[in-house]
């Protein structure tokens, strides 16, 4: 308040807050006559720190953990470059006292490893392409006419990424690697049919004019199947469409450039510099051994024909051949050779221990038990160092926003460069888990391969719902039993299943009524005393600090003590907690979830050593032979979740790209029954992507589906070559079956060189090591796969279907005339 006079006023302030440690331990209690009792008589007053329940170690020294995260629309490289700069301007700042700066994990370390991995792909790429080129042009000059497409091209596509805002990371450089064998695919076919026409002796000018105008509408249509069918990506919603986005546009910018090259600047090239030679006046091991490839070319395009014509004379046999060599690959699949899962892990070297002790452990028994165990894998040869160890609770990832457990810990471990080529991390932190687990008894351990995203969900989820709580908790029972049994799946554990140890106080209302005891008093006493009250603060200039009062936890520490812990009654009287109450150990029950007013419960267990869809089917089955109660209800979560929904998206987009390609095709040939000939080719193509993931031991995941999209385009440039130009010889006047043999002999050669540049342009991909890989490599293996098969059946499988659809069309079209001139001669 204030004072006031005629003339002025002042604030009047109470000053009576405690100035230091001193005046807290001098405050008067209770005073009778001259002897007063004093705080610091009856209780230790100390300037200290609150409880400590978790500590954390880099290397076995102690420090403190410091997660930083991005912001969705940050990029993670930039973001870790600066942090890496401030952090060395605070070291420097406070290096007086000490502080230090360490970077335990840096995400953005492996996503750079893993473009500069994608750039020596790219550049080999090239270079593969670059061979083969001259393999089938002969000349350099004619090799750099099909090159030059690839910087022209990607140039062009760079300028379109500036505009869309899009940056250099692993899905656009992905894109381009992949994107490397398409980009010439369009140049050879037009170069190849240029050159074709100078053999006929026609100068070059005339021979660029007529070989672009001859094959400038099939390379059209080979050019629109491959963009197309990346249209529905702009349908798909969820996880995958920012993943597929960026990849999907890249792809489809390049190839439109690429055709824009080849209807341009190839034909300009080729009309001043295509050369033809002659390999058999031209002297020179090189020319020697071209002259031989051509030869052997030859030889195989003439065995191929001979295989059409056969295979045109006995299509039953050959088909049914075809359809069982089908159902025997996608058996591989049913047999679980080919695996199911969202994103490939990887092995980085890198693996993360969980501990888990005894729920009454404190946080001094758990550091003593883990550095222990620190200290063993320290002594381990396969290992580099402990990068980084959290006693108490988690540390990063989901749970690093929960509260952590004075009973758990983690340990996250790092293996010397290159012992995972020789021994899998998967393995040997199964190793490590068992020797701890048998030299350390009572402590579960909880293995964790640490992939290119870093996350600790549970591959499997399962959560289970009911209206009984009883029946909820014996079928998850039932249910983890099971899950413990399956091959490949580890560490199952229910949610709300933990038997927690705790003290119950169970009071007797009567006596305590006797003695004036209210229970709201008796419950706050026990909370001051064992969690503490800290509702006055001790203000240290402008500072304020919580002054906690509590119980000395040397009075604290078992069932005893809390049985002997005093209250006051109402007459002044103090009475020990067991006079009023029974105090017993005993097993609580688990944690209770509720969701939507029903209770629920989370079944989670880890995967290794398999795909987790595959786990995921044998659950699946066996809930159809044995189902679960009607009042549980089932909802599958985690990365199963993600892959069912991502899996089922990319077939849909698989399916609508199919209908575009034939619709493309449609409006192109202007007839409906010729473009469905064409898609034969994607299903022979099938064939050889599975078997390809099958002999590769790769598991099917989002990128192998997206390998599978970019198939349907690429596979039915063969089949176009093929229709197209049989087309045009059917309209000069030839017969089906001359015209398709003529066909296949005359369009082997622009298919093999595009096939097998494609093929070789992915090679770097599909066996590439270090970070990243694991996505690229059965991406790359469904499309070398899915072109080698393709190219070797589409030849045979469309001459037959498009044979046998002009038989039945010629049938139908003579049924009709002789219905009409049956009409014509009654009427007559």
């Amino acid at each position: 308040g204030k004072v006031k006079s005629n003339k002025e006023q002042m604030t009047v302030r109470l000053s009576g807050k405690f100035q230091s440690v001193e005046d807290i331990q001098k405050m008067i209690l209770f005073s009778n006559g001259n002897s007063p009792v004093r705080l610091g008589d009856v209780a230790d007053v100390s300037d200290g720190n609150t409880d400590q329940l978790s500590l954390c170690r880099l290397n076995g020294q102690e420090g403190i953990g410091l997660r930083i995260k991005k912001q969705s629309d940050a990029n993670a490289v930039t973001m870790s470059e600066l942090t890496r700069k401030r952090l060395d301007e605070l070291q420097e700042k406070y290096q007086d006292i000490g502080v230090k700066f360490t970077v335990a994990t840096d995400t953005s370390t492996v996503t750079m490893e893993s473009v500069n991995a994608v750039l020596h792909d790219l550049e080999l790429a090239i270079f593969l392409v670059a061979l083969v080129m001259l393999l089938f042009l002969h000349t350099l000059r004619n090799a750099l006419i099909v090159l030059v497409s690839i910087p022209a091209s990607l140039i062009s596509t760079f300028i379109a990424m500036y505009a869309l805002g899009y940056t250099l990371n692993l899905m656009t450089l992905l894109a381009m690697s992949l994107v490397i064998g398409i980009l010439v695919d369009d140049s050879i076919v037009v170069l190849e049919n240029i050159y074709r026409h100078l053999q006929m002796g026609k100068n070059r000018r005339q021979a660029a004019l007529d070989g672009r105008n001859e094959i400038g509408f099939t390379a059209l249509a080979i050019t629109l199947v491959d963009v197309v069918v990346f249209s529905p990506v702009v349908f798909i919603s969820g996880v995958i469409s920012d993943i597929l986005e960026q990849f999907s546009i890249v792809v489809v910018i390049s190839t439109l450039m690429s055709l824009f090259v080849c209807f341009t600047l190839t034909p300009w090239l080729a009309s001043r510099m295509a050369k033809e030679i002659k390999l058999e006046e031209k002297k020179g091991i090189f020319y020697r051994f071209l002259h031989w490839f051509e030869q052997l070319q030859t030889r195989f395009t003439e065995k191929y024909v001979s295989l059409v014509r056969w295979s045109l004379s006995h299509k039953w046999i050959m088909g049914t051949a075809i359809v069982v060599l089908f159902f025997a690959s996608f058996g591989t699949m049913a047999l679980g050779i080919v695996g199911q899962e969202f994103v490939a892990q990887g092995d980085q070297g890198k693996f993360m221990l969980k501990l888990k002790f005894d729920k009454s452990t404190t946080i001094e028994e758990n550091n003593r038990i883990t550095l222990k165990i620190e200290d063993m894998l320290n002594q381990q040869k396969e290992i580099n160092e402990v990068v980084f160890s959290n006693v108490g609770g988690p540390s990063s990832g989901m749970g690093a926003a929960t509260f952590g457990s004075e009973s758990k810990s983690e340990i996250t471990v790092m293996m010397k460069d290159g012992v995972q080529d020789k021994y899998p991390t998967i393995k040997y932190m199964t190793k490590v888990r068992e020797k701890i687990e048998s030299s350390f008894p009572g402590v579960e351990v909880r293995a964790m391969n640490i992939g290119m995203i870093e996350s600790e969900e549970a591959p499997i989820e399962i959560f289970l719902s009911s209206d009984d709580n009883d029946i909820l908790l014996s079928e998850a029972r039932r249910l983890k039993n099971y899950m413990e049994g399956v091959k490949g799946a580890k560490d199952a554990y229910i949610s709300t299943d933990d038997v927690t140890p705790e003290i119950r106080i169970e009071l007797d209302r009567n006596k305590m009524g006797q003695l004036g005891l209210p229970i709201a008093v008796v419950g706050m006493q026990l909370q001051n005393a064992l969690s503490g009250n800290d509702d006055v603060k001790y203000d240290d200039n402008g500072q304020e600090y919580g002054i906690r009062v509590m119980v000395d936890r040397y009075d604290r520490k078992n069932l005893e003590d809390l049985s002997s812990m005093a209250f006051s009654t109402n007459d002044g009287k103090m009475v020990r907690l067991q006079e009023f109450a029974k105090v017993s150990m005993e097993n609580g029950n688990g944690s209770l979830e509720r969701k939507n007013r029903a209770n629920n419960t989370t079944l989670r267990c880890w995967v290794l050593g398999r795909a987790s869809g595959n786990v995921a089917q044998d659950i699946e089955t066996y809930l159809k032979k044995s189902p679960l109660d009607p009042s549980v209800k089932l909802k599958w979560g985690g990365e199963v979740k993600r892959q069912k929904e991502s899996m089922g998206s990319l077939g849909t987009a698989m399916g609508i790209g199919i209908i575009l390609v034939y619709l493309i095709m449609v409006v192109l040939y202007d007839n409906f029954i010729y473009p469905f000939v064409v898609l034969f080719s994607i299903v022979v193509s099938l064939v050889g992507a599975v078997l390809a993931l099958s002999l590769t031991a790769s598991n099917m995941g989002i990128f192998t589906m997206l390998g599978m999209l970019m198939l349907l385009g690429l596979v039915a440039k063969n089949a176009i070559l093929i229709v197209d130009f049989t087309n045009q010889l059917k309209a000069q006047g030839q017969k089906t079956y001359d015209a398709l043999i003529e066909a296949v002999r005359t369009r082997m050669r622009p298919i093999l060189m595009t096939t097998i540049a494609m093929v070789f342009g992915m090679i770097p991909i599909a066996i590439a090591k270090g970070s990243g890989a694991e996505w690229k490599n059965g991406l790359a293996w469904v499309l070398i796969g899915g072109l080698t098969s393709s190219m070797f059946l589409t030849i045979i499988v469309v001459p037959m279907i498009y044979s046998t659809v002009d038989t039945v069309k010629d049938w139908i079209s003579s049924k009709k005339i002789a219905k009409k001139l049956k009409e014509a001669s009654s009427e007559a």
